[in-house]
């Protein structure tokens, strides 16, 4: 084995330009120069550049005439394609290659090269779905091709894995990773999302469908939640699920926009929790996927939280200490109360699937 941990990379990623928005290329610039600044790239984790998804590949999870609407779309010159998501000429190609970086990294993975990769990419993916708009929703939230979905299923065809999880921590309800595999036994996904923000799903009773019944389970944490929160909910829902469900590959939709310096959400996590979430998805996967774990990027966007809570993130998958200073909020008992009754609602819930 080269190293434990890689990093997908290009500058590619910085094509798809979209203008004021903020999902902007300064996120990637951001992040490089933070795990610059703490070692990591300098050696110690490898980039990897990534290859293009071929439309076979997009297909495994995407509707043909949507991946051909998104190349036309761009080809004629891109601009807002809904009311959140802006496409410039560039994107198709961008995205393609965002994909395709992270099922490269996959092979990888297997061929014994690292064990765990994380995707520096963009754009993200976790809201597109099978025809764009998942779930209802009024748009695709900055995405183009779900890089966790199609990772997800290339694994599942190849027969490189027969159980996935994925474990989403973006702060918002990942739609169209679930209605992707929302009939799929083969796939199980769990999200912690803040509780009523966009996309407007990912409800406690949303547990899949047919024989996907049981393989979703989401966590819709209240406005203001903390480290707290987050990780008593790990160690009382998330793992022991994952334990019995005994996954031979784990993937993450790595979101920092739950970090409370992210404007975009009212969740006030700090690099503490991403740490310990990450600790806890190792040790799992130590023990059913031979420490396989593979990360795609999907939010975070303030300077505080791509250059803390995504290097630590990333550090910790590598099993690698940085000097991170990063202050930590408490909730009110209020809050606290909500969290215990979410915990407690997702658990009287799941039970019916799984022995928590």
């Amino acid at each position: 084995m080269e190293a434990l941990t890689a990093i997908v990379y290009s500058k590619k990623f910085l094509e798809h330009k979209t203008g004021f928005h903020c999902e902007n290329p300064e996120r990637l610039k951001i992040a490089l120069e933070a795990l610059k600044n703490h070692g990591l790239t300098n050696g110690k984790i490898p980039i990897l550049e990534p290859k293009m998804a071929t439309p076979e590949e997009l297909k495994l999870v995407h509707d043909e005439d949507y991946i051909k609407e998104v190349k036309g779309f761009c080809l004629a010159g891109g601009g807002y394609y809904d009311g959140d998501t802006y496409l410039s000429k560039e994107s198709f190609e961008v995205a393609s290659y965002a994909a395709g970086g992270m099922l490269k990294a996959l092979e990888e993975v297997y061929k014994g090269k690292f064990k765990r990769v994380f995707g520096l990419i963009r754009p993200p993916g976790h809201h597109a779905g099978v025809y764009g708009r998942a779930m209802r929703a009024s748009t695709i939230g900055f995405c183009v091709f779900n890089n966790v979905a199609i990772l997800a299923a290339y694994a599942l065809k190849k027969g490189l894995a027969k159980k996935v999880l994925i474990f989403d921590f973006d702060v918002h309800h990942g739609n169209g990773t679930q209605e992707i595999f929302n009939r799929s036994a083969e796939v199980l996904y769990i999200s912690f999302h803040e509780r009523g923000i966009y996309p407007g799903t990912g409800y406690e009773f949303e547990v899949g469908e047919g024989a996907g019944e049981g393989y979703s389970v989401n966590i819709p944490m209240p406005s203001r939640a903390d480290d707290k929160s987050y990780l008593k909910a790990m160690d009382e829902i998330v793992i022991p699920i994952g334990e019995e469900f005994k996954p031979d590959l784990i993937l993450l939709s790595a979101g920092f926009d739950a970090h409370h310096s992210d404007g975009i959400s009212s969740i006030q996590l700090s690099t503490k929790a991403y740490i310990g979430m990450t600790e806890a998805i190792i040790n799992l996967s130590k023990k059913y996927s031979n420490g396989k774990v593979l990360a795609c990027l999907e939010g975070g966007y303030s300077r505080e939280t791509l250059s803390k809570a995504l290097p630590a993130t990333i550090a910790t998958l590598n099993e690698t200490k940085i000097d991170l200073k990063d202050k930590s909020l408490e909730t009110s008992e209020n809050i606290q109360a909500r969290v215990e009754e979410t915990i407690k609602t997702v658990k009287k819930i799941q039970q019916k699937y799984w022995k928590i």
